[in-house]
Parts: C-alpha cells; sequence; structure tokens
C-alpha cells in the first residue's frame, strides 16, 4: 500500500483529507501540531505522532522512519497561537535564521523546500479532494439576486488584492461597500465583524490568492462559515471556483438551503 504523509494543522480539513486518501487507499502517516489539531485524527490514521510547532527535525525523522517520500500539509496554524506555542526544535531553529522573509507563503515555501532537501516532497493539499472543490455555478436552491452578483464581484476585485498583499482571503461586502477584510483573526470572525456592521444580507466572498500555491493555504470553507453567516443573518457565500474546498460538502449545503443562504463558485 502507498504511503502519503500528512502534515495536520487545525479544522477539519485534516480528517476529510485522511477520509479521502484511505478511501483511495493510501497508508497515511500523520504528524499533528500539539493544541491545534483535532485529536480525532489519530483514529483516522495509519500512524499518528504529535509535534510542537516549529520541529521541522522531527517532521522529517518521523516521515523517514515510516519512508514516507511525499507528503500533504492540511489545516492551518493560528498565528495568534503560533506566537505562544512556538518550540523549534534545532532544524526548525536553523531554518528559521536563515530564512529572509517570514510571511506565510515563504515560511510555507521554505518548510517545502527544506522538507524536499531531505527526500520528501510536498504535493498539493488538493490531492484526493475533487469531489469537494467545486467547478463553478450556483450549489444551493437559492440564487444571488442582481444586487448581490454586483457585490461578489466586488469583493473578488478586493479579496484578490488583499491576497496579494498577503493580509487574508476573504471580504465581507454589502450594497458596494466593504465591510470587513479578513486579517489575522481568520474567516468566521471577519464575518462577525463585517455581518454586525451590515445588520442583515451580507456577501461574503473567499478567494485563493494570486498565483497561489496549492500545496498549502488552500481556500476552505465548512459548517462553521455557514453557521457564522447565519449568526449575523447574512445571504451569499461566494468562494473561487476550483480553488475552494467546501468541508464537509453535503451537510454545508443542507444547512445553507435550510437557512436561506445562497452558495455560488463563481470563475475568476
Amino acid at each position: 500500500m502507498a504511503k502519503i504523509g500528512l502534515i495536520a494543522g487545525n479544522g477539519k480539513f485534516p480528517l476529510i483529507f485522511a477520509e479521502e486518501a484511505k478511501r483511495q487507499g493510501y497508508s497515511v502517516v500523520a504528524v499533528a501540531h500539539r493544541e491545534e489539531t483535532d485529536a480525532a485524527l489519530e483514529t483516522q490514521v495509519d500512524e499518528f505522532n504529535w509535534i510542537y510547532v516549529g520541529q521541522l527535525g522531527k517532521i522529517i525523522r518521523t516521515f523517514h522512519k515510516a519512508g514516507v517520500t511525499e507528503a500533504v500539509m492540511a489545516g492551518g496554524i493560528r498565528k495568534v497561537r503560533l506566537l505562544g506555542n512556538f518550540r523549534p526544535d534545532l532544524r526548525g531553529a536553523r531554518f528559521l535564521a536563515k530564512l529572509k522573509k517570514r510571511d506565510d507563503d515563504a515560511l510555507l515555501r521554505g518548510i517545502a523546500d527544506e522538507l524536499a532537501s531531505d527526500g520528501i516532497k510536498i504535493i498539493d493539499s488538493t490531492f484526493c479532494l475533487a469531489n469537494i472543490i467545486p467547478q463553478e455555478g450556483v450549489l444551493t436552491r437559492r440564487q444571488p439576486n442582481a444586487a448581490q452578483w454586483e457585490d461578489i464581484a466586488l469583493g473578488i476585485r478586493v479579496a484578490k488584492e488583499i491576497g496579494r498583499l498577503g493580509i487574508g482571503q476573504t471580504v465581507v461586502v454589502k450594497n458596494q461597500v466593504v465591510l470587513a477584510v479578513e486579517a489575522v483573526e481568520g474567516t468566521d470572525a471577519a464575518i462577525e465583524r463585517g455581518g454586525r456592521l451590515a445588520k442583515s444580507g451580507c456577501v461574503v466572498v473567499k478567494v485563493s490568492k494570486p498565483e497561489q500555491d496549492l500545496r498549502f493555504d488552500v481556500p476552505a470553507v465548512g459548517v462553521e462559515t455557514i453557521k457564522a453567516l447565519r449568526a449575523v443573518d447574512g445571504a451569499v457565500l461566494a468562494i473561487e471556483a476550483g480553488k475552494a474546498i467546501l468541508i464537509e460538502k453535503d451537510e454545508l449545503l443542507r444547512q445553507a438551503d435550510s437557512y436561506g443562504i445562497a452558495v455560488v463558485a463563481v470563475a475568476v
């Protein structure tokens, strides 16, 4: 049986990936970050190891011991948490010392290069997940109205720009006014801020960064995103077609339909 490594962060994404990879016949070897990764992952994989954020050497040793030559990064590490839960080992400290830039992309590409130098290739995190990456179209019974389509178009332009600047990937819009942009707090908190200003009927847009590296940080939305929209009486969730993952897709769309929220995948 072929083996695939999993570098697991937070959220449901690592669980979904492990389930799909095993369904497709892979043996999954996981390294999970303490205080970030859901402990339930341990029951979903063939081999499981806890690490602290920054233990790059332990990741490499674990995969070498298991015979892993390809791995996926799934799930994020909260930046706020990273500041207080960062315990690099010697390999991690050496890596950081030579890193010239520390924005998300530079950090993740640097980690991927370090792993590659030890014979471990980081592959696209969309591997095995084609069935939960929607193509262009309206995915729910409700469709956006004309004004909301205009808000989606504005949201895409703004979200691409903040993505280019490395700020975030999500914006909240209503009546052609940008009410919130995602920063360090994450998607759901941005929805709460923007939705509170909108009162009701806001449009949430989440897209990939320009020239997104699909090995990591692929946009993902889930049931919690729909709940966040429901809590502020939001109207629309728009994602980028072919480049965003719907975690728990069937349940997400069922809840969106029950709340009258439109979910659309837009070609950009």
